[in-house]
């Protein structure tokens, strides 16, 4: 099985997201959320509900795994 690794451009950007104080998710979070966990999960984009933190977490968490990764095409 292929390491996935982000892009630099989006490995910068997830960056800005892991290090933000906040609980709570704005419209960009939410949105930025959406748009990496489709390109490297491989989905179409979509917002999931926000009445329950459970998708939201799974996705930060799946991103999380590949930001570990490092920095790299999305296929390896």
């Amino acid at each position: 099985m292929q390491i996935k690794k982000m892009l630099k451009e989006d490995y910068d950007r997830w960056s800005i997201f892991t290090n933000g104080s906040s609980d709570k998710l704005t419209s960009d979070e939410t949105k930025l959320i959406a748009e990496l966990h489709a390109k490297y999960m491989n989905h179409s984009y979509h917002i999931p509900c926000g009445c329950s933190p459970k998708t939201w977490n799974t996705w930060i968490g799946n991103l999380n795994n590949i930001y570990e990764n490092g920095i790299g095409e999305p296929n390896q």
